[in-house]
């Protein structure tokens, strides 16, 4: 069974993400934090990580940094924040893909099956 693992802030948004990655078959760890997050990639060895960009203790595109160089699978930030230059600043980080918020699950569903098979979202 793949992994997952998601990083999110907001509680509702980490259960909903939750919730569909485990429809589409992936056991989930779940972290509200960075340094939460990084301290959980020894042990989920994620085959997908989903990070948004505005945690409270550090900025995404660093743990997207550090996560880079521990796992091998697929990384996608997630945010609100849609600029060109913060999509830049997230690939430029080391992330595969950069979906925007707010999302419909059946489109997430997609984008990531898409993502995982190496092809881009768009």
């Amino acid at each position: 069974m793949p992994a997952a693992l998601v990083i999110e802030d907001d509680d509702d948004i980490r259960r909903l993400l939750e919730v569909v990655l485990q429809q589409e078959g992936f056991t989930v760890t779940t972290a509200a934090n960075g340094t939460d997050g990084i301290a959980a990639l020894a042990t989920a060895l994620p085959d997908l990580a989903l990070v948004d960009v505005g945690l409270p203790d550090m900025e995404g595109y660093e743990v997207v940094r550090r996560a880079r160089a521990e796992i091998s699978g697929r990384i996608v930030m997630l945010s609100a924040r849609t600029q060109d230059a913060d999509i830049q600043a997230g690939l430029d980080a080391g992330a595969d893909a950069y979906l925007t918020k707010p999302f419909r699950p059946l489109q997430l569903r997609k984008d990531l099956r898409r993502i995982l098979d190496g092809g881009d979202p768009a």
